[in-house]
């Protein structure tokens, strides 16, 4: 039970945006909340856009619970990201991790490079874009277009 009560602070079911991000920060999420993603929806995404210029390093974010994959560091704006497509596509983990890869810088040795620093925020800026075209007619069908489908960007 004394588990349940700490827990308990941060609601998963009916989630908090600013407690979410500030527990993020602070380190210690899976000790605080667990190892899942809160139950966000359609109604968080204009508060999870707010922290998309913050490329803070974060040291615990939830993966998808049937991933082994855990790539760190883990950047707070790629993170949302991701939480932000978990919402519109419905599925709450758009792929096995937040982790954001370029497709046109593959090699044999690395594979392909994360996106990070500069590219990230411009990469927000499409979710910026997307969500005010949104906003003013809220269909399902823009809900879930593909923002990466015409760039060398995907989830791993």
């Amino acid at each position: 039970m004394g588990t349940s009560c700490q827990k308990g602070e941060f609601d998963k079911k009916s989630p908090d945006v600013d407690q979410f991000v500030s527990i993020l920060k602070s380190g210690d999420y899976f000790e605080k909340v667990g190892y899942e993603l809160p139950d966000f929806s359609d109604k968080h995404i204009e508060r999870l856009l707010f922290y998309l210029k913050d490329t803070t390093i974060i040291n615990e974010f939830p993966t998808n619970p049937i991933s082994s994959k855990y790539t760190n560091p883990k950047i707070l704006c790629e993170c949302l990201l991701w939480t932000i497509d978990g919402i519109r596509f419905g599925t709450k983990y758009p792929s096995l991790e937040p982790c954001l890869i370029d497709t046109s810088t593959y090699s044999d040795l690395t594979g392909y490079t994360r996106v990070s620093g500069k590219k990230l925020i411009e990469i927000s800026n499409l979710y910026i874009n997307w969500y005010k075209e949104y906003k003013k007619n809220p269909t399902e069908a823009l809900k879930k277009i593909k923002l990466f489908e015409n760039t060398p960007y995907k989830w791993n």
